[in-house]
């Protein structure tokens, strides 16, 4: 078997190297100075017990007939990577493992359906350098069919991914995303302060803003139609939205940075985008939110707001305090 792992950023390297390791025959495809620094010197991989270096194949674009190709691009470079794809003329099983709710879709219109697997990321990592990518939580990769024309492609992933990172099976990938979905909603918080995670969240009025920014997509999701799955976190997220915000915040406020200590220098891959000058992706995540508000006519006041700070500070590269954006937004 040879795969391609398509997007050699953080977790695409550190899935390639995973299974590289395991005997897997494959190819990262990334920047070029991320190819360059691979090729010269291997990819060092920080572990969460021990770092290592890990000698794989890499390249700038995608050639040969892959039997899998792994999508770790961005969300927003979907579309272009698919259209890449489509250029082999061959029939390679394509796994989807970006944020956001729409990759399945906007693959598989180019593609089409029956090639299409849907892969949720549940870890962290940090692409700290070209040729260095540091892993900064267990992960956990939800595998599933977005549609009944590619669930014989299934097995054949989870075959591939199962003995390197703890993977699952879930009836309903969509519902999986959409959970996903909620907890990156907070990415923009830490993209717009440029705070870590373990500070940003443990501020008042922040984790303030991220409880009321999760509410208000759990009850915008829920009214359009989209369910969360079954999971523990999902669970969270239902509970955070019914209960008056004052208990919300008492319950959740202090449980939102999770295991990442107030001195831990890891901020989300929107945060790590815009530190590298590269697009961003808040359109697939609090936009999502927005986008579906407007069409069933409800007011999305905080993913609204953190869009709007987010794209500007996109345009602009000006983080903002956590009392300049607070300012935007009323509790």
């Amino acid at each position: 078997m040879q795969v391609a792992v398509y997007g050699a950023g953080a977790i695409g390297s550190l899935v390639g190297a995973r299974l590289h390791e395991a005997g897997v025959n494959v190819e990262l495809i990334g920047r070029q100075a991320q190819v360059d620094a691979i090729r010269a010197s291997g990819l060092l991989i920080k572990g969460l017990e021990e770092s290592r270096t890990v000698h794989l194949p890499g390249a700038v674009r995608l050639e040969g007939t892959p039997d899998i190709i792994l999508l770790t691009v961005k969300s927003q470079d979907v579309q272009d990577a698919c259209r890449e794809i489509a250029r082999l003329g061959s029939d390679p099983t394509v796994v989807t493992m970006q944020n956001g709710v729409r990759s399945d879709r906007e693959a598989a219109e180019i593609l089409g359906r029956d090639r299409v697997v849907g892969c949720v990321l549940n870890i962290s990592a940090t692409y700290l350098e070209p040729g260095v990518v540091e892993q900064n939580t267990r992960g956990l990769f939800q595998i599933g069919a977005p549609f009944p024309e590619s669930a014989g492609r299934v097995d054949a992933v989870l075959a591939l991914l199962g003995p390197v990172v703890k993977t699952e099976l879930v009836p309903d990938i969509a519902r999986a995303r959409w959970t996903k979905l909620m907890a990156n909603l907070n990415n923009a918080i830490m993209a717009i302060t440029g705070l870590p995670i373990g500070k940003a969240l443990r501020h008042h009025g922040l984790a303030r803003l991220s409880i009321a920014t999760i509410r208000e997509g759990v009850r915008t999701a829920q009214l359009g139609g989209f369910g969360l799955d079954r999971s523990r976190r999902a669970r969270t997220f239902r509970l955070m939205s019914t209960l008056p915000m004052s208990l919300s915040y008492l319950m959740f406020g202090k449980r939102l940075a999770g295991n990442f200590p107030p001195d831990s220098t890891y901020g989300p891959s929107t945060l790590q985008s815009l530190k590298r000058g590269s697009s961003s992706e808040l359109d697939y995540l609090n936009g999502e939110i927005v986008t579906l508000g407007e069409r069933i006519g409800r007011p999305t006041p905080y993913n609204t707001g953190l869009l709007e700070q987010g794209r500007a500070v996109f345009a602009t590269g000006q983080h903002q305090s956590p009392d300049e954006l607070l300012r935007h937004f009323k509790f």
